[in-house]
């Protein structure tokens, strides 16, 4: 019986870090939708969304710890715990980027934009959003083959970062849109450089 009850509760405990991953997709996918539009109302919709990462993240190690004291798991179980904490992590400071990002796209929305450098942004925010997501999706699924696939998605992530910073650095022209907007850009374009970084490890 009490086998049966402590796998109830890590199945739960696994739970609960899915759901945590999906609502950071949901930041993601709003943020990208955001970063497409130029919509700074939907960017303000996930600024504060840290907060509640961070209290459900540290619910989750917490929960996490009281498991494994109370029930002292080996092998398997124990690396699932272990597993379901590291994910739990990576989840929190992807959430926390993603507000970050938001907040640039709020902070800027009247900033003049170089449309070559916005193009680029846009397609490393879907690319970035894309690995993260299958992160997750591996980590739910347990899909060893495809784990193995994310590096090679990510490089895409990496190459495109390359791009932005030439780009701010070396705008075509010679302009490359207000000042405040270069750094800002700079600025996301890391934060989604670490986004897919934590996809991968994720998964």
């Amino acid at each position: 019986m009490p086998r049966d009850t402590f796998q109830q509760e890590l199945d739960k405990l696994v739970t609960g870090v899915l759901a945590l991953g999906e609502q950071v997709e949901g930041s993601l996918e709003n943020m990208v939708k955001a970063v497409e539009e130029r919509d700074a109302e939907l960017a303000g919709q996930d600024l504060g969304v840290d907060a509640s990462y961070k209290a459900r993240g540290a619910d989750i190690d917490h929960e996490s710890m009281i498991l494994q004291a109370r029930q002292a798991p080996v092998a398997r179980d124990l690396r699932l715990l272990h597993t379901a904490r590291a994910v739990t992590n990576h989840l929190v400071r992807s959430g926390t980027l993603c507000e970050h990002i938001c907040y640039a796209i709020a902070e800027t929305a009247d900033c003049e934009r170089d449309e070559d450098l916005e193009a680029t942004l846009i397609e490393m925010a879907r690319t970035a959003r894309d690995v993260f997501g299958e992160g997750l999706d591996v980590f739910k699924n347990g899909d060893i083959d495809r784990a193995r696939d994310l590096q090679a998605k990510d490089d895409k992530v990496d190459l495109l970062y390359s791009e932005t910073l030439n780009l701010i650095a070396s705008p075509f022209g010679g302009i490359g849109g207000a000042p405040e907007w270069r750094t800002r850009t700079a600025l996301a374009a890391h934060y989604l450089e670490r986004i897919a970084d934590h996809g991968v490890d994720i998964g």
